[in-house]
């Protein structure tokens, strides 16, 4: 799960790093679930959805 904006920037470069290399299955579920994760924080965190 993703917390904080370091914890997504961490992400970020960890799919840069799977997308340089040929993905065996185990980096395909890890790719799946860091952008799972990404999407999570991305929805928790929109302004749209912000309380006001």
């Amino acid at each position: 799960m993703i917390e904080t904006d370091d914890d997504y920037k961490l992400a970020i470069e960890r799919l840069n790093r799977l997308s340089e290399a040929a993905l065996s299955e185990d980096d395909q579920d890890e790719f799946l679930a860091l952008t799972a994760a990404m999407l999570d924080y991305e929805t928790r965190n929109h302004p749209a959805l912000a309380a006001k």
